[in-house]
């Protein structure tokens, strides 16, 4: 049921947003860093179920400042 809701959420007049953060370590006393705002997806793909794998794409570029938080990330 819920795969079918991220499937076709387009028709069923929904939007799923993209939130990221570099860490969930705390910084002291301030706790985890915020999430950021990445933008809203589209569905493009799935495969398998339980777990379902499914492919999103971003519906705008990636902003400057998490695009190059997520390359630093994966180097």
């Amino acid at each position: 049921m819920t795969g079918q809701r991220y499937i076709h959420h387009t028709e069923r007049g929904s939007t799923v947003h993209l939130f990221a953060r570099e860490t969930k370590v705390a910084d002291r006393d301030l706790g985890a860093p915020p999430n950021r705002y990445a933008g809203p997806m589209m569905y493009q793909e799935h495969s398998g179920d339980r777990p379902m794998r499914i492919i999103w794409r971003l519906r705008h570029p990636l902003p400057a400042d998490i695009y190059a938080a997520a390359r630093a990330i994966a180097a």
